[in-house]
């Protein structure tokens, strides 16, 4: 399971009461949180957002003005800032949870997590013991969740004269939002006053100091709490720590990061602890959020009670848009540990995952029984939440997943580094997880001597890169290539590590490839699929020994013909994030990214063939035009974006293929693949790389260079024209007319004129009714099957049709109609009903041709009938039972049999002859499914009639109806 916001609870407990829940922060050291696997810049969840500048965001503009009056700001400074500047604070003018629920986004998760919440403070309670419970609920985002608990401790009983809530908020915008939900009334409450909860009658106050509580035992509820405290930010460098501050630029109008020239009062402050780091490139300082800590940990000391803590990663750039957006840091809650480990009688229990603290409290049992009686859309809604809620990030597991299937690959943290000599020049590229196999599948020998990854949609931290770049400069390269796409994630933590590595005299460059041909920002189109090409490009030209200024030039060269457009029939929700924008079921989006971004038009569905026009029509008319003329050659790039099938990519490749030649264009080379994914978005990727004439065949064999990356195409040769691909004549024509070679005895059985002529409105009958009960077949078939036993049926009416009206059908002769019946069901219907229907009249067409001049005619047809049904318990082992249209066909066949005697069918005879097909396909409903599809399905409803023998049931009731109203005139 996944998710990007990977939440963490952690339990603390006092050993005075040895049941209760409890952390004690150390007296004498402030809070020193590390961050070792990520910085607070580099977090970007939408590296394709504008950043915001001092001309367009205020709060940018008031730091500026600071800026350049005093100097850079500290990151406490600036977040201080970001979200308490009184006027242009996130805190002071937004709802710090949004517009949705508070974590969710659907009600059942949110009553589900309430439940736990509530169940984990009544065990607390019930353990520690005593009469009052105080609950006390730090942040408290909209009020819904404490709502919510408030509510179930009300259905246990709890009495209003023995328990108290609390919330401690500071945001005078969330306190009165607070109160609408929980009080149902629009005000601002005071601090220490005390409010009723009208679900019980409870005690309800809004706190700002723990003095204001009672003197009880106290339960902390801490979600997503610390995160919000400002830090001080320290980055080791060759020169020593230095701290990471603030800075505006006058050139782009934006905030950005930089290290510190001279001793901050900070550094000077924690210079010592500094020292003594050894493991970390990285540390963030808190002493407000180390004050909080203690303050709590004081009274809980005092009084006794619980705390439960939890962690919310989030995803977003802090420079992006200040004052906007709510910005918070890393809390760590292992760091949190080892000091709550040093506190004297304190004990420590955790960390522990969300998904097993859940575990414990039964909430999957109590997941199963919400979705059982949902929709399946309500079911997917719900599953969705819980993934996100329950789900650990794991991307790291599938690093080791692909290593461990690939030998020539080792991993060193996330970084994949090929077990190939490194070449003089190494290559790297790097991107956030949700893009499988890129970039982990492109390394190895001819193309990455490592790839870097990041969180789900998110940047490498630049200390992972950093990392990385030093390794492989150990590995013995001497030089240094990133290839990155077009991001602003990516160009931050790359170019930051780049910056370091360049300390160091590592001869590095970068290479960034912007290929999207629909749209363009600020920083230049978004980088898509055809980066896989230039990152092709340069592994071969490192395995040849190039160096890197020769390699860069050409790749330049490869970037600058290079173009990709989007088309995408869904959105993409990474678990654990919304979707960013809605598809209907019947629109697609031209030019989506990568990320899910939305693209330059929202369309509705059409045929592929028009579908590819319209995506290629953008390289031709877009922002990003390819100069492309009539005669030029061209290397044709399908990737498959997660979701399509192989099936569907096939039509893909033949029309793009086919509207590039329309437009005067050879395609040399065709590449196709899921290479570079968005999860599994029902979408493609078109890329177009023109080839210079005269670096054509320069290109053309750099890509088909051989390598071991394991993503990488292992054979690509030259596309063969149209003209090489025979057309076969359509299968029914050729098994016609391969019959019609075939010497047959001709049967002695034959209809007279009057009875062909019945035959014909029959099934002209029988093609109507196919088609009517079309749909009606299919819903049964949905249940057990595939739904497409009316599609299938109506598929052989239309040949008959087709048949009848040019004549095709020998009427007067059952054998050469059934033969012809026989294959029109092999080729026109297919599955296990065309198979049956198939083999039934073939034997049947073959019984009749051995019939004598004498035999009696429904004789000859029972005898018939009866050899079709042997044929199919033979070859399809087909039993009567087994729930196939054979359980309606048996009782036919026996029905007719038993009138052998007769010289003709009475009006009543095909009456019964109907009644015993309908009473057949009606009875299957009891039967259990053992052939065809249905036999793997386990159905909800078992009691659905097989649609293979309603539809006998529906030609048998066409038949006879012909028949009965010839008769009765």
């Amino acid at each position: 399971m996944l998710t990007i916001r990977q939440l963490s609870s952690r339990i603390f407990q006092r050993l005075c009461l040895p049941t209760s829940v409890r952390y004690q922060s150390s007296t004498t050291t402030t809070d020193l949180t590390s961050t070792s696997s990520s910085d607070l810049e580099q977090k970007p969840a939408q590296d394709y957002t504008l950043w915001a500048t001092s001309e367009t965001n205020r709060l940018i503009d008031y730091l500026s003005m600071r800026i350049k009056a005093a100097g850079p700001i500290t990151v406490a400074d600036f977040m201080y800032e970001a979200l308490l500047n009184p006027k242009y604070g996130y805190n002071k003018r937004h709802e710090v949870f949004g517009k949705k629920d508070d974590l969710f986004t659907t009600p059942e998760i949110s009553q589900l997590f309430a439940e736990s919440l509530a169940k984990w403070i009544m065990q607390e309670h019930s353990t520690v013991g005593g009469n009052l419970l105080q609950l006390v609920e730090m942040g408290g985002g909209r009020g819904t969740m404490l709502k919510r608990i408030i509510s179930l401790l009300h259905e246990n009983r709890y009495s209003y004269r023995f328990t108290f809530f609390a919330i401690y908020e500071t945001n005078p915008l969330m306190r009165r939002r607070q109160a609408q939900t929980l009080l149902g009334r629009t005000f601002d409450p005071l601090i220490a006053n005390d409010y009723r909860v009208k679900d019980g009658n409870y005690s309800l106050v809004w706190i700002d100091d723990f003095k204001q509580l009672l003197s009880n035992d106290t339960y902390f509820l801490a979600m997503d709490f610390f995160n919000v405290y400002p830090i001080h930010k320290f980055q080791k460098t060759s020169q020593g720590w230095k701290e990471v501050l603030i800075d505006w630029n006058p050139i782009s109008k934006r905030l950005q990061y930089v290290l510190s020239v001279q001793p901050t009062p900070m550094m000077r402050l924690y210079q010592n602890y500094l020292n003594h780091v050894t493991d970390r490139q990285h540390v963030e300082i808190s002493p407000k959020r180390a004050a909080m800590m203690e303050a709590m940990c004081k009274h809980l000391t005092t009084y006794g009670g619980s705390a439960l803590a939890f962690r919310k990663d989030e995803l977003v750039d802090p420079l992006s848009d200040p004052g906007n957006v709510e910005i918070v840091a890393d809390v760590d809650f292992k760091e949190l540990y080892e000091r709550g480990m040093q506190t004297q009688n304190a004990q420590f229990f955790g960390p522990v995952s969300q998904a097993n603290f859940l575990h414990y409290l039964d909430f999957n049992k109590r997941l199963d029984k919400i979705i059982h009686n949902k929709t399946p859309e309500e079911q997917e809604d719900i599953l969705n939440d819980a993934e996100r809620l329950m789900s650990p990030e794991y991307s790291d597991d599938s690093l080791v997943g692909y290593v461990r299937m690939h030998s020539h690959l080792e991993l060193a943290g996330r970084a994949v580094i090929t077990r190939s000599p490194i070449p003089s020049v190494a290559v790297i590229s790097g991107n956030g997880s949700g893009h499988e196999p890129a970039m982990v599948g492109y390394v190895g020998r001819g193309m990455l001597a490592a790839s870097i990854s990041g969180s789900i949609f998110a940047s490498p931290p630049s200390s992972d890169i950093f990392r990385l770049i030093v390794d492989l400069k150990r590995r013995g390269a001497k030089q240094i290539l990133l290839i990155i796409l077009n991001y602003t994630g990516d160009r931050l933590n790359f170019g930051l590590a780049m910056e370091r590595a360049r300390e160091l005299s590592i001869d590095i460059d970068m290479l960034v490839v912007a290929d999207d041909a629909a749209m363009s920002n600020s920083i230049g189109p978004r980088g898509l699929a055809g980066a896989l090409l230039v990152v092709k490009v340069a592994g071969a030209l490192a395995e040849q020994g190039k160096n890197m200024s020769e390699i860069v030039d050409i790749c330049q060269k490869v970037r600058g013909h290079l173009r990709t457009i989007g088309l995408s029939a869904s959105g993409i929700r990474a678990p654990g994030q919304q979707q960013s924008f809605e598809l209907l079921d019947d629109e697609m989006e031209l030019g989506m990214g990568i990320h899910g971004e939305s693209g330059v038009q929202k369309l509705k569905l059409v045929p592929c063939r028009q579908a590819v026009d319209l995506a290629l029509g953008q390289l031709f008319i877009g922002p990003g035009t390819l100069d492309l003329k009539p005669d030029n050659s061209v290397l044709l790039f399908v990737n498959n974006l997660g979701g399509c099938s192989n099936l569907e990519l096939g039509v893909i490749v033949k029309d793009a293929i086919e509207n590039l030649e329309r437009r005067k264009l050879h395609v040399k080379r065709v590449i196709c693949g899921e290479m570079m994914t968005s999860f599994n978005m029902k979408g493609f990727s078109l890329t177009v790389l023109k080839l210079a004439s005269d670096s054509s065949t320069t290109i053309l064999e750099l890509l088909d260079s051989p390598t071991d990356a394991f993503s990488w195409p292992k054979t690509i040769s030259p596309t063969q024209t149209a003209n090489s691909i025979q057309a076969l004549s359509d299968s029914l024509e050729f098994n016609d007319q391969f019959s019609a070679q075939l010497v047959i005895n001709e049967t002695y059985v034959t209809f007279d004129t009057t009875v062909a002529e019945l035959v014909k409105q029959a099934l002209h009958a029988v093609v109507r009714q196919l088609h009517n009960d079309a749909d009606r077949l299919n819903r049964l078939d949905a249940v057990l099957g595939d739904g497409d036993t009316g599609t299938t049926f109506a598929r052989a009416a239309d040949t008959v049709a087709r048949d009848l009206a040019v004549g095709k059908l020998t009427l007067d002769r059952p054998s050469s109609l059934f033969r012809r019946l026989g294959l029109i069901a092999e080729s026109r219907m297919g599955g296990t009903c065309g198979a049956i229907c198939g083999l039934f009249f073939a034997a049947a067409a073959k019984q009749l041709s051995l019939s004598n001049r004498s035999t009696k005619m429904i004789e000859s047809l029972s005898d018939a009938f009866e050899a079709g049904i042997q044929s199919v318990e033979s070859y399809a082992r087909v039993q009567p039972g087994d729930k196939s249209l054979l359980d309606a066909l048996i009782p036919v066949v026996d029905f007719i049999k038993s009138k052998r005697a007769q010289n003709t069918f009475t009006i009543q005879d095909w009456k019964d002859l109907a009644a015993t097909a309908d009473r057949a396909a009606h009875d299957t409903k009891n039967f259990e499914p053992k052939v065809g599809r249905a036999s793997y399905v386990k159905s909800v409803d078992t009691h659905t009639p097989d649609p293979g023998a309603c539809a006998v049931a529906f030609i048998l009731q066409a038949i006879s109806e012909v028949f009965i109203k010839a008769y009765a005139h």
